[in-house]
């Protein structure tokens, strides 16, 4: 998690609700791409705390939750993957025009999709 004014709470609350608002407040790449979305703007320069901790917890879960799914689809594509040989890769790969010597060979391991599990 982050340190200083943007350090969360484990629940994705701030830890110091006030310095997280001045910190936001304060930058304006953060203040202009607020913009694009007025009621988190309007939240951001409220004065009411709660609404403020709410939107941080429901941003901070909304991104937890995306990094899953991420996770997640990452290693069903792994799951889903097959072996490939790295020398034959290579002969495929010069037979196609690109030559790699000895010294740019350095692919150890190489996942293809398994086509045949579609």
């Amino acid at each position: 998690m982050a340190d200083g004014p943007y350090a969360l709470n484990d629940d994705g609350t701030a830890m110091d609700p006030a310095a997280f608002r001045q910190a936001l407040k304060s930058d304006p790449e953060k203040m202009e791409a607020l913009k694009e979305e007025p009621e988190t703007l309007r939240i951001v320069m409220g004065d009411d705390m709660h609404a403020f901790q709410e939107l941080i917890k429901g941003v901070y879960q909304a991104e937890k939750k995306r990094i899953e799914r991420a996770s997640k689809s990452m290693s069903e594509r792994t799951i889903d993957a097959q072996r490939a040989d790295t020398v034959q890769l290579y002969q495929q790969l010069h037979a196609s025009g690109l030559q790699y010597g000895p010294a740019f060979r350095l692919l150890r391991n190489v996942h293809t999709p398994d086509l045949s599990a579609q």
